[in-house]
């Protein structure tokens, strides 16, 4: 297995990278995220790699992080999820924010994804639920779209005063309202974390 390509970025182009490996040019593609996250051509970078190997065909992949890797190995091994769609969805959505999606079942927000109907979506959600999210994640999450959201941003206030999203998600679990409001969350939240 390539674990990563390290080499001189001498192309950047909209669906992947070209990096010079001692005068070898491997092309690589990558999702939009990544893309974004490289340096200038010239510069010197280092991709998390994945080789795909189908019939007559060898593709390699590259990502800014094992993480996005991770994801894009579980998205491919998804019936009728292939390699296009997997980096479309992480083009859209960085792993930490995937997996709350599928934490909290939002197939609106997956099906946006180019290339991913309802059936794909709901497939994700299934198989990858059980692989991908951690226990105790769901408690938080589940109360439905609108509170779903509520939560993601009561979270994200939480990460801006300092707490790791570990503690933002354990102080937020078990908050039974079904309609939270963002104020209520942080109070019931700070409350668990000692200071409200």
């Amino acid at each position: 297995m390539i674990d990563y390509v390290q080499g001189l970025l001498a192309e950047k182009g909209g669906e992947g990278v070209v990096i010079d490996v001692g005068g070898v040019g491997l092309s690589l593609f990558v999702s939009g995220a990544t893309l974004q996250a490289l340096p200038e051509v010239g510069q010197k970078v280092r991709l998390f790699a994945y080789l795909h190997v189908k019939e007559d065909l060898l593709q390699l992949y590259g990502f800014a992080g094992r993480a996005e890797r991770e994801v894009f190995q579980k998205l491919i091994a998804v019936t009728g999820i292939g390699p296009k769609v997997a980096l479309a969805v992480l083009s859209s959505y960085d792993p930490d924010t995937f997996v709350k999606l599928l934490a909290s079942e939002d197939l609106e927000a997956l099906t946006s994804v180019p290339g991913v109907g309802k059936k794909s979506g709901q497939r994700m959600i299934v198989e990858l639920k059980d692989k991908l999210v951690p226990e105790g994640m769901e408690a938080g999450v589940s109360a439905g779209a609108a509170g779903g959201d509520m939560f993601r941003e009561a979270k994200e206030a939480l990460k801006e005063l300092g707490y790791s999203t570990q503690e933002a998600r354990r102080a937020l679990e078990g908050y039974a309202n079904e309609q939270p409001s963002l104020e209520d969350l942080l109070k019931y939240a700070l409350r668990r974390l000692g200071r409200g």
